[in-house]
């Protein structure tokens, strides 16, 4: 869903790939790459500006070219997270591969690009946190790739590197080229939008009739490293699955019973005790600072 800071992201997107990409098919196609993303909003970039507000940044149009520098980076990073995954059929990018990898590699040239070339006298210090906080999100993919966090506090140590990373690169962002620096508390907040956002994901992710379920792609995610780890007889043939003595159709044959056991077992109520957990520990951060209200309930909109 399109908001008004949102419909100001893309145009500034537009801006900058017309401007800066001269090549005619790589601009069409990076265009029709921001209209499909533009559908479910800029949220990392809306984090952007609402973080430079919340720090008193002073009024410019700049602010929103960063925020589309930002949402750049982020467009690269689903479109490689979909190739990795296998996870885009539906998506523009889904066609002629070759292309649309050559497409996203051009994506945080253009983001650093930007930032570089904007006149905040921060701009160098946030080409800085950009690239660490990137750097630190496809490390923790790549642990999500080799499937290897099979303990709760693996996972979610992974996933606040992973999805934490890229949520604090925004909200850091935002409030450090208002203030020039801004304090602890944002960034860890900002893990834990991250986290929340996958646990979300988690959630959705074990419906069977869905081709990105976790449980049939063998993925360890929070309620399927739960429903493992519990102890009941008639669930040993998940394990056998995982440890790949059954093919998938046996599965399938037995979904009425895999969605049932999520619910029987407490995996989904884990799940959603963690994430409240989490939440009011973000909850607790936030209230260290001295945001305004109207800033605290718009940030809040993230945690759900």
């Amino acid at each position: 869903m399109e908001t008004n800071n949102s419909i100001i992201i893309k145009d500034s997107i537009y801006r900058m790939i017309n401007e800066q990409i001269t090549q005619y098919d790589l601009k069409q196609r990076l265009i029709e790459y921001v209209e499909y993303q533009s559908v479910k909003g800029f949220p990392f970039g809306e984090l952007v500006i609402l973080h430079y507000k919340m720090f008193n940044g002073p009024e410019t149009e700049e602010i929103y070219k960063i925020a589309g520098a930002v949402e750049m980076l982020i467009l690269q990073s689903d479109i490689l997270d979909d190739f990795e995954d296998g996870d885009f059929s539906a998506k523009p990018w889904y066609m002629e591969k070759n292309l649309a990898l050559n497409a996203a590699s051009a994506l945080p040239f253009l983001c650093f690009k930007t930032i570089l070339n904007s006149n905040f006298k921060n701009r160098i210090k946030i080409a800085e946190i950009v690239m660490k906080n990137a750097l630190d999100s496809i490390h923790g993919q790549h642990k999500d790739l080799l499937n290897i966090c099979r303990s709760e506090k693996d996972y979610i140590d992974m996933t606040m590197e992973k999805s934490g990373s890229l949520v604090a690169l925004a909200c850091l962002t935002g409030a450090v080229l208002a203030a020039g620096e801004c304090p602890a508390e944002v960034e860890t907040y900002s893990k834990i939008i991250g986290l929340i956002g996958q646990l979300n994901n988690d959630l959705k992710d074990i419906d069977m009739n869905s081709e990105k379920n976790d449980l049939l792609n063998r993925k360890y995610s929070l309620p399927i490293i739960y429903l493992l780890h519990f102890k009941d007889q008639e669930i040993s043939f998940i394990h056998d699955y995982f440890e790949g003595k059954l093919d998938k159709n046996q599965i399938i044959k037995k979904q009425t019973m895999v969605e049932k056991k999520f619910e029987e077992t407490g995996a989904v109520k884990y799940v959603e005790v963690i994430k409240k957990i989490y939440q009011n520990k973000a909850l607790a951060e936030i209230r260290k600072l001295n945001f305004q209200p109207c800033y605290i309930n718009e940030l809040l909109k993230n945690f759900y």
